[in-house]
């Protein structure tokens, strides 16, 4: 009598265990399709009609080429490799599937089965979605981790930059949009560093975007992201634009004066939507960001150029931040410079460890067109060619060394000519100083000062052209 009971028992959990593992292998979330070694269907999930548009009925007994376009499966019977992951076009609809070989106990391949991975396709874009930005963020930060090197850090103790640090702080506890503006080389970006680290999106992107190294036929894609095919040449894949890494965290748009006026319209409308479409796409993509912008340029001069749009300029105009010239702080150069030199010494690993005082008074007496970026250029520089512990004036460039030692007679007749005589004068003298502190490179030299390459020549066309001897006849 208890064989029989326990007999009875061990059919009823086989029959459950049949139960369980057709509910494990017939389920509305993986949708199976299983054909056997000839590629003709075996088993159809229930499922099927009403997600792949399969009638089971119908097609079990059918070669699976005569059920699913465009279908795969069978090709999994030929090498027996499983293909796990991959995006086809099901029912109308992009699904992830994965293909999987089945094979006896003894290792024969005996069929295949192919289900879905992920079937809600907003979620798969989602999850797509992510995994781009990450990629995307991951690349951009392992290009721009050297630049950011100390960029958290405000250096300097003169009133010009507590009022910049007290003014960093007060924005930083705002979503507002900055306006960062100052001569080229004053560190504008490291301000907006400075304010991104002090915010609540501190462990967010901080992304950068430099408006003048961008050809106007990037800008777009550049900004916004593309989908694949919107262009030849467009990746695959396509791209993720700037804004959307920067989502949750800070978009730095320097040198905003040189954005076109096409995209400026289109800025206009990312700020006030808060969404962006990639180029070539139909979805359009919810954003969150803070956004800082930065010049050197005069806005205001350039809106009645009718070159920068004025409800833009009101737009990211909100609070306003001047960074302060060199020459506004002299008092923090010694600071500044020591800094900078340890910088380059933890970057180069040798090198002189200070700056002896004499070089100092040098520097501090020096008009820094080129501001900060120009003192560590000297710095960089100085590091290379000393020979001691400390840096002397022996080490310094030239323009700097003799700088104070320039005929006073020249000077105080240069004061005694009108204003527009007095400019010029002044303009050449700064453009000299410029180019012989980068040897003569005309491209970094219009970047220390802040105008385009163009601009530089026909600046030096005129200087050649007005000096002694060539007197325009």
């Amino acid at each position: 009598m208890a064989d029989k009971n326990s007999d009875a028992q061990k059919s009823k959990l086989r029959s459950l265990g049949e139960e369980y593992i057709f509910a494990l292998i017939d389920n509305p979330y993986e949708c199976p399709i299983v054909i056997g070694p000839d590629g003709v269907i075996i088993f159809v999930s229930r499922y099927s009609e009403k997600l792949l548009g399969i009638d089971g009925d119908v097609a079990i007994g059918k070669h699976v080429t005569e059920v699913v376009d465009g279908t795969h499966l069978h090709e999994i019977l030929k090498d027996g490799k499983a293909r796990i992951g991959d995006m086809l076009h099901i029912a109308g609809r992009q699904q992830l599937i994965s293909r999987i070989p089945l094979r006896d106990f003894e290792g024969n391949l005996i069929g295949a089965v192919g289900k879905g991975m992920l079937n809600e396709v907003t979620r798969l874009w989602d999850l797509q979605r992510k995994v781009e930005l990450l990629d995307g963020q991951l690349r951009y930060y392992q290009n721009q981790v050297s630049q950011l090197k100390g960029g958290n850090t405000i250096i300097g103790e003169s009133a010009p930059i507590r009022d910049v640090k007290e003014k960093c702080l007060l924005a930083a506890k705002t979503t507002s949009t900055i306006l960062i503006t100052g001569e080229s080389g004053t560190g504008k970006e490291i301000i907006a560093y400075f304010i991104h680290q002090a915010s609540q999106r501190a462990e967010q992107p901080f992304i950068k975007v430099n408006c003048a190294s961008i050809p106007p036929e990037l800008f777009e894609s550049e900004l916004f992201g593309y989908e694949h095919g919107a262009f030849t040449g467009a990746r695959s894949k396509g791209k993720m634009g700037k804004f959307e890494m920067a989502h949750g965290g800070t978009i730095l748009l320097d040198e905003i004066g040189e954005l076109p006026l096409s995209m400026q319209a289109k800025l206009l409308r990312v700020l006030q939507e808060r969404t962006v479409d990639r180029l070539g796409g139909t979805k359009t993509i919810p954003v969150d960001f803070r956004l800082i912008a930065a010049t050197n340029r005069d806005l205001s001069e350039l809106i009645k150029e009718d070159k920068f749009r004025i409800d833009l300029y009101f737009r990211i105009n909100v609070f306003n931040i001047q960074a302060p010239s060199l020459r506004q702080m002299t008092e923090d150069i010694p600071l500044i410079a020591n800094y900078l030199l340890s910088q380059l010494k933890s970057e180069i690993s040798w090198g002189p460890s200070g700056i002896s005082e004499e070089a100092l008074d040098l520097l501090k007496c020096y008009s820094w067109p080129g501001n900060v970026r120009e003192l560590r250029n000297v710095m960089e520089k100085a590091s290379i060619i000393a020979k001691e512990k400390m840096i002397s004036p022996d080490d310094l460039p030239e323009q700097i060394r003799l700088y104070n030692d320039r005929d006073p007679e020249r000077n105080d007749s240069a004061l005694g000519g009108n204003l527009k005589h007095i400019l010029e004068e002044t303009e050449k003298k700064v453009i000299e100083d410029v180019l012989r502190s980068v040897q003569g490179n005309k491209t970094k030299a219009a970047e220390i000062l802040g105008i385009h390459r163009t601009s530089l020549y026909d600046k030096l066309k005129k200087v050649v052209t007005d000096a002694p001897g060539n007197e325009r006849r």
